[in-house]
């Protein structure tokens, strides 16, 4: 009966919590953060209201990795017990294979879609090791950026020495 009553409780606060004119709930009640695949609206001036997102990206919000590389390139395993947790956010590409940028005219650039890191201080060990932890700095993930290269092509001038004898 008390599990019964406490459901009819919650339901009626819940039905309270909403204006039934606009259908958007009051100010007292706890909203849901946006995600983070949300449309971004445009800046720039004359341009459409939304964008579209010329790399894929994957976020990984606190994340908590298990393994990580030095910025000698050696794999690490690190520290995430023991009162030390290394939380940072992770956004990279979502193919690692350096794809073109969606939206380039590629007859005008070479595009490519590249993960950006930085560097940060991490409690490390080397994979397969059994020695104590160490502080160590590792690459982590930050961003997704397309970076462009402009092609140059060779043209032939016609008639370039249509006046002269020489060929």
């Amino acid at each position: 009966m008390f599990f019964k009553m406490a459901n009819i409780l919650a339901a009626l606060l819940f039905a309270a919590a909403f204006d039934p004119r606009d259908n958007e709930p009051h100010e007292n009640i706890v909203r849901k953060p946006e995600p983070y695949d949300i449309v971004k609206k445009s800046m720039l001036v004359g341009m459409s209201e939304t964008t579209e997102e010329v790399c894929e990206t994957i976020i990984f919000n606190k994340y908590e990795p298990a393994y990580g590389h030095l910025l000698n390139g050696s794999q690490v395993e690190v520290l995430q017990r023991g009162g030390y947790k290394f939380v940072k956010t992770h956004v990279q590409c979502l193919k690692e294979n350096r794809p073109p940028c969606h939206g380039v005219k590629d007859n005008m650039y070479i595009s490519e879609c590249v993960t950006v890191y930085e560097n940060a201080d991490a409690m490390v060990r080397l994979i397969n090791s059994f020695g104590p932890f160490r502080m160590g700095t590792i690459r982590v993930p930050i961003l997704c950026e397309c970076r462009l290269r402009r092609q140059y092509r060779h043209f032939e001038r016609v008639g370039l020495y249509d006046d002269d004898d020489r060929k």
